[in-house]
């Protein structure tokens, strides 16, 4: 009897996890393949997505273009001013802000694809970006800090830590806390508003992609284990999508593969969730190219 109803328990505290999540009602392939490296990804009021090109070879990181992709998958280059294209974000005050990992500097992208320095200072392989009403924070792959642009343009350090093992995304909730996902191993990090540093989450495959947050949940890539998690606030994690085999096929989301993804971007209804994902099938995790822009299909 005490054994029935620990189970029935457990079924019960199962199903209240599934209902905070959105489920996946199928993962397609919206785009041909494009020749660039798997870097950060954004998507704009009209719904375009919009994907940096890293570079093809990880540790030769200098690809120069940013890429605007429709809705329906037809392919632009937005500009090709970039020295190494990471991270990305498109602030609340409307700009482009995007990461130079290779050019240790964040630009700015106009609306015409031209582009400006932002800041250099303080940045060192920077990658995932939130900017915030109040200023810009940088995940310093390359110094394992948060690095924080106020809005008189001082640079500072926000967070530094062991436990920030190259931060590669970086997202923030409503209460200002910033949520970092280490590239060198499988940790999520929390960094609070004062900047103190925890472990929030782990997830398989010691090497995070990027995340994004939406309704108290945070989607993150777990980028060595081929798949989507989500996390919500209490530390509570899902699978979303993504055998764990290293492929790009279709179909429902506990048979869909992919092959080291690296970011992801809600569309504006939040029903779509895109995904950069490299084509083909090796084990070189620093192979990051050709993609193409895979879509999980949520329902809430």
């Amino acid at each position: 009897m005490k054994l029935k109803y620990t189970i029935l328990f457990f079924l019960v505290i199962q199903s209240a996890m599934a209902q905070r999540f959105p489920k996946v009602e199928k993962v397609t392939t919206l785009t041909d393949t494009i020749d660039a490296g798997s870097g950060g990804m954004e998507v704009d009021r009209l719904g375009n997505i919009y994907m940096s090109n890293f570079g093809k070879i990880l540790n030769q990181a200098g690809g120069k273009e940013v890429f605007k992709i429709s809705p329906i998958g037809e392919v632009s280059v937005f500009t090709d001013q970039i020295n190494g294209a990471s991270g990305s974000d498109i602030g609340p005050d409307g700009r482009f802000y995007q990461s130079n990992i290779s050019g240790n500097k964040i630009s700015v992208i106009d609306a015409d694809g031209s582009v400006t320095d932002y800041t250099s200072e303080g940045i060192y392989s920077p990658v995932g970006l939130v900017k915030a009403p109040e200023a810009l924070f940088v995940a310093n792959c390359g110094s394992g800090t948060i690095q924080k642009i106020d809005s008189e343009m001082n640079s500072t350090v926000f967070a530094k830590s062991d436990l920030l093992k190259c931060p590669n995304g970086l997202e923030m909730d409503p209460g200002g806390n910033l949520y970092a996902a280490n590239f060198a191993n499988g940790d999520i990090i929390k960094i609070d508003p004062r900047g103190n540093v925890s472990v929030f989450a782990t997830l398989p495959g010691s090497n995070n992609g990027h995340l994004v947050f939406y309704r108290g949940i945070l989607f993150v890539v777990a980028r060595k284990a081929h798949q989507i998690w989500a996390i919500d606030m209490e530390g509570n994690k899902m699978l979303m999508a993504g055998s764990g085999e290293a492929g790009n096929k279709d179909g429902d989301a506990d048979e869909s593969t992919f092959h080291f993804p690296n970011d992801l971007a809600f569309s504006p209804d939040h029903n779509l969730l895109y995904v950069n994902d490299v084509v083909g099938k090796n084990d070189d995790h620093r192979n990051i190219g050709p993609v193409v822009i895979r879509v999980l299909h949520l329902k809430w």
